[in-house]
């Protein structure tokens, strides 16, 4: 069960102003999270993530799961700006990024591309 501190502190972390939108299309107030990413992101979106298997992406509802105090820790620590800074780093001007209103398959094809292939991210330390 989750902590009502961390009940607190999740909530907290939707609201920051880096994780009110989607951190893979835009959507306004994601409600769910990439735990291991410790990124948020939308309903839409989470569905894609939940495919590419918790080795990649572990996916939890900020309302409906329970979370450990490690992963809210760990949710504090990275948040979406520091994630898309790191995972998106390297994408190509004129690049396609989605948005919310973008198709599952050009949504999934950018979300692969980030997270299982890893195209964009940063390189050295």
């Amino acid at each position: 069960m989750t902590s009502p501190q961390d009940k607190k502190r999740l909530e907290a972390l939707v609201k920051r102003e880096d994780n009110r939108f989607c951190a893979d299309c835009g959507c306004r107030e994601p409600r769910w999270a990439s735990v291991n990413l410790g990124l948020f992101i939308c309903l839409g979106c989470s569905g894609i993530h939940r495919n590419l298997g918790v080795h990649i992406s572990f996916v939890r509802s900020v309302n409906l799961d329970t979370w450990k105090t490690e992963q809210v820790d760990k949710m504090e620590r990275i948040g979406n700006a520091r994630a898309k800074a790191y995972y998106e780093a390297n994408v190509p001007p004129g690049t396609p990024v989605p948005t919310e209103s973008s198709s599952v398959r050009e949504l999934d094809k950018w979300i692969r591309s980030k997270y299982e292939h890893k195209r964009y991210i940063a390189r050295g330390p």
